[in-house]
């Protein structure tokens, strides 16, 4: 009899094994769902607002005053240059005020800083002020706030 016993706990004990390896399973799928599909490309995300469409935004035209140009530690032979943001009108939003309010790294293609091609072409330094378009959200859960900027001359 105790032999039935035996094998009667050993299957219970892989019974429950089973039941919590697959809760756990169940847990790292669920945990993970959220991040496949939302990896974009670079490309991809120069055309369009980052993550939580459909968004709508509201355009404010102004300029980017250059505030410091560094070279960058994180790419090479490229530039990390913050600026601030100059409207040429009233800016609406409460989150587009804030952003009158704080500098921001330059960052043409959303994505990477500046390299030096850009940086020559458009005669970026302190002080210099570069053509320039304000994006806050008006709808939706994007990216609050964007910046465009010209695209480099073709080379």
């Amino acid at each position: 009899m105790d032999s039935r016993r035996d094998r009667g706990d050993a299957a219970g004990a892989r019974a429950g094994f089973l039941e919590r390896a697959g809760f756990w399973a169940i847990v790292l799928l669920v945990a993970a769902l959220p991040g496949i599909g939302c990896s974009k490309t670079g490309s991809e995300i120069a055309r369009e607002p980052l993550v939580g469409g459909p968004c709508e935004y509201r355009s404010y035209p102004g300029q980017a005053e250059i505030v410091s140009v560094t070279p960058s530690t994180a790419a090479s032979g490229r530039f990390d240059v913050r600026f601030r943001f100059i409207p040429d009108g009233v800016v609406e939003e409460p989150l587009g005020k804030s952003a009158l309010e704080r500098t921001f790294p330059l960052l043409p293609d959303r994505e990477m800083p500046p390299d030096r091609a850009y940086v020559e072409q458009l005669d970026i330094r302190p002080g210099t002020r570069v053509g320039c378009t304000l994006r806050v959200i008006t709808r939706g859960t994007c990216t609050p706030v964007l910046f465009d900027f010209p695209p480099p001359a073709p080379r």
